[in-house]
């Protein structure tokens, strides 16, 4: 009897013979896959060992003791591309795994909590407050409600490259001076360290801002103790009238000092107070809470800030994104979920926990400045003992060398030129360190660096909004010291 075909036995045997030949070849692609994965993993390994060596290998050039230096001043190198490395230390400039704890002295602390979008208070024993190491910076409030944030003690040295990628080292700073990277691997010394200046074991320099400076007669932009870190305001300083937010619109509003009624602030969301000429800025500060030795921003405290942001605590060599509020409202945004989760990358974190403005908004005055004979220093400075100018020797301030044939009379390059020659030996200010002639956008990240001269003896820093890829952290220009609606400050607690 013939045998007929079952229809249902052959689609079974079928599907059997289908799953069997699929599975074969899903079989190949998992293992050709997991080979590819394999081999990729290898040359990521390969790959970031060799980044590895590189790094080791650089670093066994720099930190050899018995690496020989030669002292030529005339030698000269590119500092417009280079990496910033920190090193927590303690007040006896020994090096620390953590950054020493943040010294609240009546400021209460406070974290950012991402689901409300804002910062709540918390304690000092809280772990969640800071981890410089996930560039989570400690932020606080003052009585006032003003944000600050603090930047612990540490030691830094830079290395240098040769273009914006950073392939190839060609010089360092550190403790024994800025030195040109030889194709035989010594060291061509183009400048020393200002005296005053102090190092690590391992040779990095402890940031000015931090150390003991009464030696030198503050020089160096120091103190006059060892400190373990400085609170900086969070934003650009703002009014506030009767508890109220002021808008600065001209002179007669802002070029006041403040009063039982008129405060500053450091706060989210609302126009920098501007119009302001920068005795009252210094005034300001000075008076802001003396309990806490508040001060304005010396340029030494602004380099400190900016060498951190740039380290791997911070943006890692990143450029802060510019605040471009046309209306220099603090944070770039009336709204405080904006300005710390949209604009975000305009702190010096990347984050929330940053301290924001310094790259954009408006300019700011530091306490720094030459004594060219200029006229406006004292006009714009104040001529008394307890004014910005009128003050000797103050720790609250730093004072830069000019050139004799510079009288303060008019504005000419060459000044600018040759002043920014003369700070060839200071360190940690984000000056000579970080930009080549003192005139022009040759600054880390193309910012502009302008030297103080002439008709513009004060120091301002940041760019405003308007100053496009030149604005940032490594700005700098001269200024003649009036109120404008351009230039803000900001304040320091000790």
């Amino acid at each position: 009897m013939e045998q007929k075909n079952n229809p249902a036995k052959m689609i079974i045997v079928t599907a059997v013979i289908i799953i069997i030949f699929v599975s074969i070849v899903i079989g190949i692609i998992v293992a050709v896959s997991s080979n590819n994965n394999e081999q990729n993993e290898i040359l990521q390994n390969l790959s970031q060992n060799e980044i590895e060596e590189e790094e080791e290998e650089e670093n066994t050039i720099l930190d050899e003791e018995n690496i020989t230096i030669i002292d030529d001043e005339t030698v000269d190198f590119s500092r417009r591309y280079g990496r910033i490395d920190i090193i927590w230390i303690d007040q006896n400039n020994n090096e620390i795994d953590n950054p020493l704890r943040p010294n609240a002295n009546g400021l209460t602390p406070v974290k950012f909590d991402a689901n409300k979008a804002k910062f709540v208070e918390t304690t000092e024993d809280d772990s969640n407050w800071y981890n410089y190491d996930l560039q989570s910076w400690a932020n606080a409030i003052n009585y006032d409600g003003s944000y600050f944030v603090w930047i612990p003690r540490y030691a830094y040295r830079i290395t240098y490259y040769s273009n914006s990628q950073y392939t190839k080292v060609i010089g360092y700073c550190d403790g024994r001076g800025i030195m040109k990277l030889n194709d035989d691997n010594t060291l061509t010394r183009i400048s020393k360290n200002n005296t005053g200046i102090r190092e690590t074991s391992n040779h990095y320099i402890v940031a000015p801002a931090f150390s003991k400076d009464t030696a030198s007669g503050y020089r160096n932009g120091g103190w006059d103790s060892d400190l373990s870190g400085i609170w900086v305001a969070k934003y650009e300083m703002s009014m506030e009238t009767e508890g109220n937010h002021t808008e600065t619109l001209n002179g007669v509003i802002g070029n006041v000092q403040t009063s039982d009624l008129i405060k500053a602030v450091s706060k989210p969301g609302v126009s920098s107070w501007r119009n302001i000429n920068i005795n009252n800025c210094y005034l300001n500060s000075y008076n802001y809470d003396r309990s806490k030795d508040s001060h304005l921003i010396k340029n030494s405290e602004w380099g400190a800030v900016a060498y951190l942001a740039y380290s791997k605590y911070g943006r890692n060599g990143r450029k802060i994104d510019i605040n471009g509020s046309s209306e220099y409202i603090t944070g770039g945004s009336t709204s405080e979920e904006s300005i710390y989760i949209s604009n975000c990358n305009q702190s010096t974190t990347g984050n929330a926990t940053g301290i924001y403005d310094l790259a954009g908004g408006a300019w700011e005055f530091v306490s720094a400045y030459i004594d060219n004979g200029y006229y406006g220093l004292k006009d714009n400075g104040g001529s008394k003992d307890t004014d910005l100018y009128g003050s000797r020797n103050s720790k609250y301030k730093l004072v830069y060398p000019s050139v004799s044939n510079d009288d303060g009379d008019d504005y000419l390059e060459e000044y600018a030129l040759n002043n920014f020659q003369l700070t060839y030996r200071y360190r940690g200010d984000a000056i000579f360190e970080t930009s080549n002639s003192g005139f022009g956008n040759d600054s880390f990240d193309n910012n502009t660096a302008y030297y103080i001269q002439g008709d513009i003896p004060y120091l301002i820093r940041g760019g405003d909004y308007n100053s496009g890829m030149g604005a940032g952290v490594f700005s700098y220009n001269g200024y003649s010291g009036a109120g404008n609606s351009t230039e803000s400050f900001r304040v320091v607690l000790i």
